[in-house]
């Protein structure tokens, strides 16, 4: 699809996150050789088109947000990265197993979230109704 007939969505990073691990969930475990085992080759331009966003704009995304806030030192030169435009011989790598580690924390504070707001909306319903009570009683 042409980039002028791209919507200008721009999906979040759950959103990404959750859409490139159901696309690559069943590629791991990496069999054979692969560089440390943990890392899938994913087609950019393919997750994009499910997101309904721009390939470009999902690249550097990746590259140069999510790769950066999630990367972390292990000592000396060594880092753990999340996204690598190259990853020996493969081309645009996620580490599939620190993504899902990612994902899950993610969902977690999703559920949490999501729980609060039941709450307090279940409150709010309930003072709503008291309100409205105390107001027709008091007629």
């Amino acid at each position: 699809m042409p980039l002028a007939v791209m919507p200008n969505y721009i999906p979040t990073e759950r959103e990404v996150l959750r859409c490139i691990y159901s696309m690559y969930e069943t590629s791991f475990p990496v069999e054979g050789q692969g560089v440390g085992k943990v890392w899938v080759e994913i087609d950019v331009e393919s997750v994009a088109k499910k997101l309904g966003c721009n390939k470009h704009i999902l690249f550097g995304y990746l590259y140069s947000y999510l790769d950066h806030k999630y990367q972390y030192r292990t000592g000396g030169n060594a880092a753990v990265h999340l996204f690598a435009p190259r990853a020996g011989e493969l081309r645009h790598a996620i580490n599939l197993p620190y993504l899902a580690a990612i994902l899950a924390r993610q969902n977690q504070e999703h559920s949490k979230f999501m729980w609060s707001l039941g709450i307090s909306l279940v409150a709010l319903a309930l003072s709503v109704g008291a309100i409205i009570a105390q107001i027709v009683t008091a007629r």
